[in-house]
């Protein structure tokens, strides 16, 4: 049974000043994010002045690689649950002079898409999420042909041993990680409904990256 959402609000929201530095502490389990959060946002293909809405942006781990590839020219949304990671995020882009960042407190179920996308993206978001296939729907809907969508996120593991799983799960237990988070599967969502599909998975299957793009 999934964590219920409010409940997933309130831990991102008293965690979020220390979220990234809980981030940090997968290394310990050899768990390289950065490298997987930087082949996610290779998915995607981006070009200066592209617009780019990452649902779940968290505190905007993930803005600096976007606004590598977009520049000053292009634009980030960043919609999050929880109003103490957005703020985490508010503050980052203040003090980076990051002008070109939108930030919407939202639910993912409830969020109404906006035109003018060139590409959506998440990462360690649908597990929370059991209406998982109508966000990615909505996703298809709103992206132009050619548009591109990308997932980055945990899986049930096929080859990692069982203490090191759990050690992951302790780890993330303060923001609602559970083994049933790991048992849900939206990639197959992705392959049905966009094209040219790529699937790859890191960390012993615990980690998997999809993307495809709008035919």
């Amino acid at each position: 049974m999934a964590i219920p959402r409010e409940k997933v609000k309130y831990l991102y929201d008293k965690g979020a000043e220390s979220y990234d530095f809980a981030t940090t502490l997968f290394r310990l389990a050899g768990l390289r994010m950065q490298t997987y959060r930087s082949e996610i946002v290779e998915c995607l293909d981006l070009n200066p002045g592209d617009t780019v809405l990452e649902l779940g942006c968290g505190t905007g781990l993930n803005f600096p690689l976007i606004l590598e590839k977009v520049g000053p020219q292009g634009k980030i949304i960043g919609v999050d649950i929880a109003p103490g990671m957005l703020e985490v995020a508010r503050q980052k882009a203040r003090r980076n002079n990051w002008d070109n960042i939108e930030l919407i407190e939202s639910d993912l179920t409830l969020f109404n898409f906006p035109a003018g996308l060139d590409a959506i993206f998440s990462t360690g978001v649908f597990g929370y999420i059991p209406e998982y296939e109508s966000v990615i729907e909505k996703a298809y809907i709103a992206l132009p042909s050619g548009g591109r969508f990308a997932i980055l996120d945990g899986k049930k593991p096929e080859s990692l041993p069982g203490f090191v799983f759990k050690f992951v799960l302790a780890i993330g237990k303060q923001y609602g990680y559970t083994d049933e988070y790991f048992q849900v599967s939206p990639w197959k969502s992705v392959e049905r409904l966009f094209s040219n599909t790529i699937f790859n998975t890191r960390y012993g299957g615990m980690i998997y990256e999809i993307s495809g793009v709008k035919a």
